[in-house]
């Protein structure tokens, strides 16, 4: 494909797709348990020392401008959820069923979904396994890692796909928490390199792809935020 083709809604409807995901407005969050006892997921233990500083400090700059921030992250949270739903379908080959989102939203999420799909077709990314849901009996936690695929040099990827304004500290440590989940469930495919892939939603340039080859600190903040999770909790 060539990098200035655009891909169209059409692309990834029933007619072109084997299976449909529907993207529910409302979708309720994962559980996970070992042997029968309910774990914590990786978002959950992070919550306890991630409080979203960024998040806080937009919503006090909204309230300067007269802006009502509830619906205004709302709003933003909307298209996030519809351009990384959008992505997600066509790495997976999946039709997006949108039907829960107005047009006007789908229309502003189609622009992030545009940089992601240039950005995969030139780096030639294969999808290796996707909503893989594991708990770790090690650390006893739980996570779902949404993407991992394979680079054009069959290098083994952790790939973590946010729309965002910018990438926060805090998803290398859920990158971390997830390498761990991996690994402990697949030791002989091992995660060689780790991407976060952030696009935007407003500002047709603000596409951003980092890596790091070493989560050896990001490991250790993952770990002691579940000792303190589980000292809160009495456990």
């Amino acid at each position: 494909m060539a990098h200035n083709e655009r891909i169209t809604m059409k692309e990834t409807t029933k007619e072109t797709a084997k299976e449909t995901a529907k993207l529910e407005r409302h979708k309720p969050h994962q559980k996970y348990s070992i042997d029968g006892v309910k774990v914590p997921g990786v978002t959950t233990i992070l919550g306890i020392i991630d409080k979203s500083g960024p998040l806080i400090h937009w919503a006090w700059k909204l309230g300067t401008e007269g802006k009502d921030y509830k619906k205004e992250r709302d709003k933003a949270a909307d298209i996030g959820t519809i351009a990384h739903f959008m992505s997600e379908c066509y790495i997976k080959g999946k039709a997006a069923d949108l039907n829960d989102y107005t047009p006007e939203e789908i229309e502003a999420a189609d622009v992030c979904f545009q940089k992601f799909v240039e950005y995969w077709n030139r780096e030639q990314l294969t999808l290796d396994a996707s909503e893989a849901q594991l708990v770790s009996k090690i650390h006893r936690f739980g996570g779902t890692l949404d993407i991992v695929v394979l680079d054009n040099g069959f290098r083994r990827c952790l790939f973590d796909l946010k729309t965002s304004k910018a990438i926060y500290e805090s998803y290398w440590w859920q990158l971390a928490a997830y390498k761990l989940l991996w690994e402990e469930n697949h030791p002989d495919k091992p995660i060689e390199r780790n991407i976060i892939c952030r696009i935007g939603k407003e500002e047709a340039g603000d596409f951003e792809v980092l890596e790091r080859t070493d989560l050896t600190k990001e490991t250790d903040i993952f770990l002691k935020a579940k000792e303190l999770y589980n000292a809160v909790k009495g456990k």
